[in-house]
Order: C-alpha cells, then sequence, then structure tokens
C-alpha cells in the first residue's frame, strides 16, 4: 500500500548538513481551506529563521509556489500519492477540489499510506527532523513523530471551539437514541459554555462513521492520534474565541492551545493566496468605488462548494427583491441563471472563478458578507471588519456559525445544503441586516476587526502565541 521510500524526492536544504538546528517537517492537507493556512504558518516560522521541509504528493507541488517564491530557504520532500491504497478510484486527483465529496472520506485515509515512506525519508535525512506540524486531518504523523522522537503539534485550519467539538466527537463517539432524527441534539458538557447542536449539524465525516469499517476506523484512528500530540495550534484568537482556549479543553488532554491567527493577516497576504484572480483587484475596486461606505454585500460559497441550480436560482431571486449592490463569486459549477448577469449589472457584479475575496472585503463600500462559513472566509472578514450573513452547509461550518452568532457579527440566512429556503425569506434578511438593525452588527464587527489586528501585531495575543510556538520547535 506504501508509496516506494526510494521515490521521494527533496528540494532545498531539508537533506541539509547535519548541524544540529531545528528542522521542522511540515505536512499540510491537500484541501485549498487547509493548505493555505498551515503554508502561511510555515512563511511566519521560516521568517523567524527555523528550517522547515513541507510534505506534499507530486500533483500537489504547484500549490506550493507561492511559499516557496516568498520563503525560498523552505525546502520541500515530494512523495508520489498512494494511489494504490484500494480505497479510492484511480486517476481520481490528488487534491479535494479534484474530488467528488463522496470520495473525500476515503482520500482522507489513504494519504495514511504516506506514513512509511515519510518516516523512511526522515530517518535518512543528514540534518535530522527535530519537530512535526501537520494538519489535523494528517493525525496519522504523531506515531511518526512519535518513531523518530520528536514532538508533534496540530493545526486546526478551523477555530478552537471546532477543535474541541470534534475531538470530543472521536473520543466519546455519541449514539443516536432515535436513528429518524436528524435534529436529535447532541450536547458537550465538556467544552466551555456547554454546547450542543443537532445531530445534522456535527461533521458529516462523524455522521458517517460505522464501526469497523476501514475507512471509518482510520479517519477515528487519525483524530485521536491528534490527542496525543505536544500541542495544538488555530487558525484563530483570543478576541475571537477567549472561553475556548484560555482554559484547559478536557477532549484536548489539556494539552495547551495557542491561537496565531488570523494568519492571513500575519503573513500580510493578499489576491495571490490562492491562485490568479479571475478578475483584476483593481477592476473590482474600481467598480466598488462607485458606491457609499458599507452599501455592498459581497457573496461567497467557497472553493470546494457548487450550489445547486436550485439554490443559486432562490439566491438570485432575493437578489433581484433587494435592489442592494452585491459582488457574488460564483464557484466552477454553479448554474447562475441565464439573464441574471445583465438584468443586475447596474448594481451587480458577478466573478466567475477566483476572486480576491481578501480586497474585496477590505473595500470600504463592502458591509456585509454572505459566506458558508468555512472559517478561512469567516477569519478573513473579521479581520475586515465586515459582518456576515450565515448560510452554512457542511463540515466546521454549522459550529463556526454558532461562534459567530455568539461573538456578535453574524446572523443566518439560510442553513443547509439541502433544505432550499423561499426567496422572499433570504432577501428579508439580507434587508433587515443591511438596514438600521445590522448597524449594531456591523460596529461590532469594526470592532472584532481592530482587535485582531491588534492580536497579530507585536505584542498582541497571536504575536505572542506564535514567538511560543517558536520557541517549543526550537527546542525540538
Amino acid at each position: 500500500m506504501d508509496a516506494p521510500a526510494q521515490a521521494c524526492q527533496s528540494t532545498g536544504r531539508g537533506d541539509g548538513d547535519g548541524d544540529g538546528k531545528p528542522h521542522v517537517l511540515v505536512v499540510p492537507f491537500p484541501a485549498q481551506g487547509h493548505m493555505l493556512p498551515l503554508l502561511d504558518l510555515a512563511a511566519l516560522l521560516a521568517a523567524r529563521g527555523l528550517a522547515l521541509t513541507v510534505a506534499v504528493t507530486t500533483g500537489n507541488v504547484a500549490h506550493l509556489a507561492r511559499l516557496l517564491v516568498a520563503c525560498p530557504s523552505i525546502a520541500t520532500v515530494t512523495l508520489p500519492f498512494p494511489s494504490s491504497s484500494g480505497l479510492l478510484p484511480a486517476g481520481c486527483g490528488e487534491n479535494t477540489e479534484e474530488l467528488p465529496g463522496h470520495l473525500i472520506r476515503p482520500f482522507i485515509a489513504s494519504l495514511a499510506a504516506l506514513r512509511a515512506p515519510l518516516l523512511s525519508w526522515g530517518k535518512a535525512q543528514r540534518r535530522r527532523v527535530t519537530a512535526v506540524v501537520s494538519d489535523m486531518f494528517t493525525g496519522w504523523t504523531q506515531p511518526l513523530a512519535a518513531e523518530l522522537g520528536v514532538p508533534h503539534v496540530t493545526f486546526s485550519p478551523s477555530g478552537a471551539l471546532y477543535l474541541a467539538v470534534s475531538s470530543s466527537l472521536w473520543r466519546n463517539l455519541p449514539k443516536r437514541r432515535c436513528l429518524d432524527d436528524a435534529d436529535e441534539v447532541v450536547s458537550f458538557p465538556d467544552v466551555p459554555g456547554s454546547p450542543s447542536f443537532p445531530w445534522c449539524h456535527l461533521s458529516w465525516l462523524f455522521r458517517q462513521y460505522v464501526a469497523g469499517d476501514e475507512v471509518s476506523e482510520t479517519i477515528r484512528q487519525i483524530f485521536l492520534w491528534n490527542l496525543e500530540s505536544s500541542c495544538f495550534v488555530v487558525n484563530s484568537c483570543t478576541a475571537i474565541e477567549a472561553a475556548y482556549v484560555e482554559r484547559p479543553l478536557p477532549d484536548l488532554m489539556a494539552k495547551q492551545v495557542l491561537t496565531v491567527g488570523p494568519l492571513s493577516d500575519a503573513v500580510g497576504s493578499r489576491t495571490d493566496r490562492g491562485g490568479k484572480p479571475a478578475v483584476a483587484p483593481a477592476s473590482v475596486a474600481a467598480w466598488l468605488d462607485a458606491f457609499g461606505d458599507g452599501s455592498v454585500l459581497y457573496i461567497s460559497f467557497g472553493t470546494q462548494l457548487a450550489l445547486s441550480p436550485v439554490h443559486a436560482a432562490r439566491l438570485a431571486d432575493a437578489l433581484a427583491l433587494i435592489q442592494a449592490p452585491f459582488v457574488w463569486a460564483v464557484r466552477s459549477g454553479t448554474a447562475v441563471p441565464d439573464g441574471f448577469d445583465e438584468a443586475t449589472a447596474s448594481r451587480g457584479m458577478v466573478i466567475r472563478g477566483w476572486a480576491p475575496q481578501v480586497d474585496i472585503l477590505r473595500h470600504r463600500a463592502v458591509g456585509w458578507f454572505l459566506t458558508h462559513c468555512g472559517w478561512n472566509s469567516a477569519i478573513e472578514a473579521i479581520a475586515s471588519g465586515v459582518a456576515m450573513l450565515t448560510w452554512s452547509m457542511a463540515a466546521d461550518q454549522f459550529t463556526n456559525a454558532c461562534l459567530l452568532a455568539e461573538t456578535g457579527v453574524a446572523v443566518p440566512v439560510a442553513e443547509g445544503a439541502y433544505t432550499v429556503p423561499d426567496a422572499g425569506q433570504i432577501a428579508g434578511a439580507i434587508a433587515s441586516a443591511m438596514g438600521k438593525h445590522g448597524k449594531p452588527m456591523r460596529d461590532r464587527a469594526v470592532e472584532l476587526g481592530r482587535s485582531t489586528a491588534a492580536a497579530v501585531a507585536e505584542g498582541g495575543s497571536s504575536f505572542s502565541d506564535l514567538e511560543k510556538l517558536t520557541r517549543i520547535l526550537n527546542q525540538g
């Protein structure tokens, strides 16, 4: 099942001169929302003088291009994708952007086969690996780190609340009392505030767990391995999640949780984070310049999700009803109704492909963000001082939406990938938020944006936790 160790390819200083200095192995999970923040963290660690090697499969090398240009000291180790695992069809792709939803679970499990060749690579280095930092979906690196005799750090691209809830799920395996009740409430008494969520809002990775099934058990073991890490690092800050990081979380085994976000702010990255934008940032800015402060609604459902035709049609109908100016970033595969662009051209911009999201959110004209609540999008909006209208679909998005509402910067518009909301209800919720009713929330968003900027500045909470992480990794 394992890729042959001799097929691993190293570039840069990963096979250095054995000088005994710290050398950190970074293992991202190949999904855009996971890779971007971890690569931002790698850039920050490299800037602090750490030697790093990033491990990727052959098909994901291109995703490192921006990092390697900005940080030429960072090395890479390239491994063949474990296509012989038997869990995936041949030629299915090496990044979740290339996968249909039903293959993501076996994809996560298949990557565990990289452990053996990566371990062989690590043992062969003259500059030995002194620590491993890995994504929460690559927890199979924890026993790898143990075999190398070095600390392991789990990185969560989501917030601390989701980290605690998901860890609790996999450790405790709560059972449903009624298999037909998707709204059955699951409580988490050991998480601060004792949150509870309906079954249908829990992680789909967990909801599809079947005891004894190879994929299910591999995924559970990945999360259980994470609990053995030396510490946890999240792309968040205490201004957003103080309650979930300032006291030990039982399901994280009382380990330290370090907040180092918002990472995009700390790095100072802009439109080149995810690729070449479909529209030049200057063109979008020029279009937005025509509108008043806070009057424009930005809409995006992330890089992983294409809205169904019926959802896209309902959203288009709602936008026609409210008459507010908007920018709609449309993922490939989303069917915007025919004629919609032309009918709304005087007050709307539809971007098909990658949008310069951070630049859009930072423009003075943008006051609200209709979002699926993927954490990268949410924290970019928070850092930009933009309030949110939430339409959670899957994964961590329901937990994130709950946190954002609790923080006072978001209000729900709809929820679920399978429910079909009424266009009038969507329009009413948007119009209410963008009117006088939403002003306190907008003010709170601006205040929180200032707090997150202070967190990543020198002396701030995230800056200080990044310094702590650097010391941990330097000690090896």
